[in-house]
């Protein structure tokens, strides 16, 4: 193998890795302009709940709807939250009408957080309008296409 050919092998890895890196870099830059969208989105869903309803407060309620009442601990810890920044949340969310405390059957002393009806019913409609809006702006794609996408979104969420 001569001196060229080596080299000519090199500059195919290095444009390989050059590729790799464009490709990741593109990815990066997607991420972050879907990230500020949806924190835009989030922002302007919280107050449509309430005027005063800040976004933690919106993912706060959204957790709660989905997965029922939950203490305060367990639904830090499934936001990645600290309990402190709950707990205060909770209480301005109590304050809005969005959020009840209800004691714990099991161990009185402990109260758990749930969403009212009324902040469900705000949530639900939100939630159906961006279902609408997610069937709309992908009603054209290939089915195929969506479950790949929804194949590499969960690869991507399992890193």
């Amino acid at each position: 193998m001569t001196e060229s050919d080596r080299a000519a092998g090199g500059d195919a890895r290095d444009r390989g890795a050059s590729d790799l890196d464009d490709a990741i870099a593109s990815v990066e830059r997607e991420f972050g302009s879907l990230f500020v969208k949806l924190r835009t989105r989030m922002r302007a869903q919280a107050l449509e709940v309430d005027p005063q309803l800040p976004p933690f407060g919106y993912i706060m309620l959204g957790a709660l709807a989905r997965s029922g009442p939950m203490h305060a601990g367990a639904l830090a810890e499934e936001l990645y939250a600290d309990k402190s920044l709950v707990s205060r949340q909770a209480s301005q969310l109590e304050q809005l009408g969005l959020l009840r405390r209800e004691q714990d059957p099991v161990d009185r002393r402990a109260t758990y957080f749930a969403a009212t009806d009324e902040a469900r019913r705000r949530l639900e409609a939100i939630a159906n309008r961006n279902r609408a809006e997610m069937r709309s702006g992908l009603a054209d794609w290939d089915v195929s296409d969506l479950h790949l996408f929804a194949q590499l979104m969960h690869r991507l969420n399992e890193l």
